[in-house]
């Protein structure tokens, strides 16, 4: 960056040198040679201040290529999936939330198509015991929105399910 700066100030300086040149130069057969040379001259004092420059900047390539990342496209379509997963997770929240049902954990799993189709594989909501009597109201809102049928579980029944 500062070398950019240093040839902007050449430029600048190199421009108002040309211009007092310019005006003192006489109106007659001088006239000719001095715009020649102050040409040269301003040309001469751009081609330095790049050149000056250039010499600083390092064009080599990084000794070590492990300094570059690679991604692979499954890390990239893992991503997708783990975004779009947080954004309806939260969309499927805030519309329970407006039905008046705070669900504890909403878990879901998705999976990309070789097109790009993203679908619900598996979607599984964890609630308290006072929204037992809505399962079939959140069984609704969710199969609405994500067409995908919810396993709902109330808090502690699965961990009671496994031990059986």
């Amino acid at each position: 960056m500062n070398g950019l700066k240093s040839v902007g100030l050449t430029i600048c300086y190199v421009c108002i040198a040309v211009s007092i040149l310019s005006v003192l130069v006489p109106q007659k057969r001088m006239r000719r040679i001095m715009n020649f040379v102050i040409g040269i001259f301003f040309i001469g004092s751009v081609i330095t201040a790049f050149s000056a420059q250039i010499t600083e900047i390092d064009l080599s390539l990084p000794a070590d290529s492990s300094e570059i990342p690679t991604y692979s496209e499954d890390d990239y379509t893992d991503a997708v999936a783990q975004m779009t997963a947080d954004n309806l997770t939260k969309a499927l929240n805030e519309l329970l939330i407006n039905e008046g049902i705070a669900a504890e954990d909403i878990r879901l799993s998705l999976k990309i198509s070789d097109e790009g189709r993203i679908s619900v594989v598996r979607a599984v909501i964890y609630i308290s015991e006072t929204y037992r009597e809505r399962k079939q109201d959140i069984e609704s809102i969710i199969y609405r929105n994500i067409a995908k049928e919810p396993e709902i579980y109330v808090t502690g029944e699965e961990t009671q399910r496994m031990a059986e």
